[in-house]
C-alpha cells in the first residue's frame, strides 16, 4: 500500500509540472492553506479471520458494509510547489463505521480511526481568483489509533484500541474560493484483540483484524 501511494505521489508531481508550466504567471500564492472537512459515505470491510491463541477459529468471516462517516482538519504548505510540483499537506483524520458480523454469529462492532496524514496533491487550472487551483487530485498515508467496540449477546461491550494505518486518494474541486467539494476512497487497517465478559466471567481474548476499503464524499472549508 505505501509503496503504490509513493507512485501515486511521484505521478503527481509530473503532473504538477506540467500543470504549473500552463498556471499564470504573477499568481501570488498563500504560505499556507488549512481547512476543515466532513464526510460520508460507504465502507466495505475485506473478509477477515477470527483467531484464538494464534490459531483461526473462523476463518473468512463476512464482516457487514455499513456507513461511514467522519471530519478532517488540515493545511497545505505551498512552498514546496516550485521545486516538486506538489503542495504538501498534513490532516487529523477521524472515521467511523460499523463492520458488524451476521453470521455465523451475531458480532456488534463499531470501529472509529483517528490518525495523522501526509499529503500531496497538484493544483490544476491556477487563476488569480484561485492560486490554488480550481481542483486538485491528492494522495495520502499515515496512522493513528483505531478504537473498536464490541458486543456478543449477553455479555457487556468491550473496548480495545490498536495501532492503525490509512492511505487515502481523491479529488477536491472548488465551487467558491473557499468551498470545495471532494470524493475520496480511503483504506483502513488495525488488528484487535477483544476480551468478553460474560457477568463475571472473563473470556479468553479472541483476535480480529478489520481492514475496509471507504467510498466517502463531503464539503471542505478553507481559509
Amino acid at each position: 500500500m505505501r509503496t503504490h501511494t509513493m507512485v501515486g505521489v511521484l505521478m503527481l508531481s509530473f503532473l504538477g509540472f506540467a500543470a504549473l508550466a500552463q498556471a499564470e504567471e504573477g499568481v501570488r500564492v498563500r504560505p499556507i492553506d488549512a481547512y476543515i472537512s466532513g464526510f460520508g459515505g460507504y465502507s466495505f470491510p475485506f473478509k477477515s479471520d477470527l483467531a484464538f491463541q494464534g490459531r483461526t477459529t473462523i476463518s473468512n468471516m463476512e464482516l457487514d458494509k455499513s456507513p461511514s462517516f467522519g471530519g478532517k482538519v488540515g493545511m497545505w504548505f505551498t512552498a514546496p510547489r516550485k521545486r516538486l510540483g506538489v503542495d504538501i499537506g498534513v490532516e487529523v483524520d477521524v472515521t467511523n463505521f460499523n463492520p458488524d458480523v451476521s453470521v455465523p454469529l451475531p458480532l456488534a462492532l463499531n470501529a472509529t480511526y483517528f490518525g495523522v496524514h501526509v499529503l500531496a496533491r497538484v493544483p490544476m487550472e491556477v487563476t488569480q481568483d484561485l492560486p490554488n487551483g480550481k481542483w486538485f487530485p491528492y494522495v495520502g498515508f499515515g496512522g493513528g489509533g483505531q478504537r473498536l467496540a464490541f458486543q456478543l449477546p449477553g455479555t457487556t461491550e468491550g473496548r480495545h484500541t490498536a495501532p492503525a494505518f490509512q492511505g487515502l486518494w481523491g479529488a477536491k474541486v472548488f465551487i467558491t474560493k473557499h468551498i470545495a467539494l471532494f470524493g475520496e476512497g480511503k483504506y483502513t487497517y488495525a488488528s484487535h484483540s477483544m476480551e468478553f465478559l460474560f457477568g463475571p466471567v472473563v473470556l479468553p481474548p479472541l483476535d480480529l483484524t478489520v481492514h475496509a476499503l471507504h467510498g466517502v464524499g463531503g464539503l471542505s472549508v478553507h481559509f
